[in-house]
């Protein structure tokens, strides 16, 4: 059985008080402080974090609002070619629609001056005919300037009557 005596419990108590001081004098002290240290490092170290944390999301928002400076002047910047490209096109095609209308001008004035040619050909191929015809019919030989000119002024006459 065990042996219970009252001088054992004395001098363990008085052993664990001891110990309790000892320890409490050169280690509670140091362990106190170490971890102390360690709770004002991780304060510390959390603070940073939140700084660090809203800077880049500081940081995230200039981003953000260059990106959208960005893309509104890329936007602007394609607007403005395109107005250019328009202004472009606007502009060749005045320039072909002009061409093209003066290349239909100056064909009217070629068309125009070789029809006038040609009537002035036929015309004159025309009065040499009725010179020649009236000459047959007369059974003589007329002065063939002036019955040319007569015979331009009959087709002119005619010309206008029709």
């Amino acid at each position: 059985m065990l042996d219970i005596q009252p001088s054992t419990i004395i001098f363990t108590i008085i052993n664990l008080l001891v110990l309790y001081f000892f320890f409490r004098k050169f280690l509670f002290g140091r362990v106190n402080a170490v971890l102390e240290e360690r709770e004002q490092l991780i304060h510390k170290e959390i603070s940073e974090a939140e700084a660090n944390n809203a800077k880049a999301q500081e940081l995230q928002k200039e981003y953000e609002a260059k990106l959208a400076g960005a893309r509104e002047e890329a936007a602007q910047l394609v607007a403005g070619a395109k107005a250019r490209a328009d202004q472009a096109y606007a502009a060749r095609m005045a320039e072909a629609e002009a061409d093209a209308k003066q290349a239909a001008a100056e064909a009217e004035t070629r068309l125009a001056a070789e029809r006038s040619e040609m009537l002035r050909s036929a015309r004159a191929e025309v009065a040499k005919l009725a010179v020649l015809a009236a000459t047959e019919v007369a059974g003589k030989r007329l002065d063939t300037d002036s019955d040319r000119a007569l015979a331009e002024e009959f087709l002119e006459k005619v010309g206008e009557a029709k």
